[in-house]
């Protein structure tokens, strides 16, 4: 960082700059929100002001009286920023995703230098979901972010019991092709002013929308553009290679200023493979490892914490601290809340204290700069919510029903792969 760092000005107790900054757009049903722990809302395709939405403007606009945006209770399982940054920084350990962020230069809207208030903005940073389609169905996933779990669920039909409501009622709007021919309009008239784009899924890769980026960034050069992928990894090495080329070739000629990759990985060992259903771990650290050679490439991985993942998250962070020795990885993390019986919180604070004095001790050791200090800071936040969250015996008896059905359509065995479960079968 510089002294010519431009940080969010706005300091009120709640205010976020992800909601000043942040858009994340959902082309298959034309939503978006300004983060991914709020319902995203409709906006109208015709102005594409995706960032602007009322619904935003309004939530700026109490964020800049130091006030909550939705009903301002901690409920657990609501999806709301109260419930989740306001319910962690209540706690006074950690850091919430609103602090985090708010921490990170240069990303905040350029009107706010002219007006330090101002609620009308040009996003810095835009997050897309081009579409569904996706190789994998992880189970904290939706049929609307996954094309294998909508095909799944269809298959399967409803499944209700036990407060458990299994079915996908999927379907791309009417409107889809005219909304992706918007989309590319507005990227050509804005892409040059925004500070990141990433690209979402789905998974990206398997989504015949990614190429035409590369056609894209040819006609419309940003050469100030990070351009992130979002990805499983799942995908054939030479495919990886070919599009790493690609992507290499642009920035060369300076079409885009950089290229990250954000693996998704969660934990380590069958584990994983179970709730990323399709992963091939092997097939993964491959991928990653070609990658990791490739120091053009900004290199992230984001874990996303559930109470199926914490046990041997513990065995991903000691790779993760072998390929940290080899160059700089940046690491983030974000916890399951919908749906809430894989919320981490639903077992109480003592299932998961010794692995998370595992997980901090291997935190420790990547503390040596704003990055590792931030991402240290996050998980202590993550703890600290579980920590002040009694044990919910309802959702405990959800995740257990949710198991069951999970298993007997994949024809799997969650008792294999996590027997310390087994106690909370009533």
């Amino acid at each position: 960082m510089t002294s010519n760092s431009r940080y969010f000005p706005i300091k009120t107790k709640t205010a976020c700059q992800l909601k000043w900054a942040w858009s994340t757009v959902y082309l298959t049903q034309a939503m978006t929100n300004s983060c991914h722990r709020v319902d995203p809302d409709i906006f109208d395709i015709t102005t594409f002001n995706f960032h602007n939405t009322p619904e935003k403007i309004n939530q700026r606009e109490i964020m800049l009286n130091g006030e909550w945006p939705g009903d301002g209770s901690f409920k657990f399982g609501t999806t709301t920023c109260s419930s989740y940054c306001g319910k962690l920084e209540s706690t006074g350990k950690g850091i919430s995703d609103r602090q985090f962020f708010s921490r990170i230069p240069n990303l905040s809207p350029p009107e706010l230098e002219v007006t330090p208030f101002a609620t009308a903005v040009q996003p810095t940073i835009l997050e897309v979901v081009m579409d569904n389609v996706c190789n994998l169905g992880c189970i904290y996933c939706m049929p609307d972010l996954s094309s294998r779990l909508d095909t799944e669920m269809k298959r399967y039909g409803k499944f209700e019991k036990n407060g458990i409501v299994l079915e996908s009622t999927f379907q791309k709007r009417h409107d889809f092709d005219e909304i992706q021919k918007k989309f590319w309009e507005w990227m050509a008239g804005n892409a040059d002013k925004l500070e990141r784009f990433q690209l979402l899924g789905g998974e990206p890769f398997h989504q015949k929308q990614f190429e035409l980026f590369f056609d894209f960034f040819e006609k419309n050069p940003c050469p100030s553009l990070e351009f992130n992928i979002v990805t499983n990894l799942m995908i054939s090495k030479p495919r990886l290679i070919f599009y790493m080329q690609k992507f290499k070739d642009l920035i060369i000629r300076k079409k885009i200023k950089r290229l990250d990759i954000t693996a998704s990985i969660d934990c380590w060992g069958p584990q994983q493979e179970y709730v990323r259903h399709g992963l091939n771990l092997r097939s993964w650290h491959d991928n990653f490892e070609f990658l990791l050679s490739e120091k053009w490439i900004k290199l992230n991985i984001n874990s996303t914490i559930s109470v199926l993942t914490i046990k041997t998250h513990a065995l991903l962070l000691e790779k993760f601290n072998q390929w940290n020795k080899i160059r700089k990885i940046e690491h983030y993390f974000g916890t399951v809340f919908r749906p809430t019986y894989l919320a981490p919180e639903i077992l109480g604070p003592d299932e998961f204290q010794e692995d998370f004095n595992k997980i901090k001790i291997l935190l420790e050791n990547n503390q040596k700069d704003f990055r590792g200090d931030l991402a240290f800071q996050q998980m202590e936040g993550i703890i600290s919510v579980i920590e002040d969250s009694p044990i919910n015996k309802e959702e405990i008896s959800k995740l257990i029903t949710f198991l069951n059905e999970n298993d007997r359509r994949r024809n799997s065995d969650w008792r294999k792969l996590f027997p310390w479960l087994e106690k909370y079968v009533v």
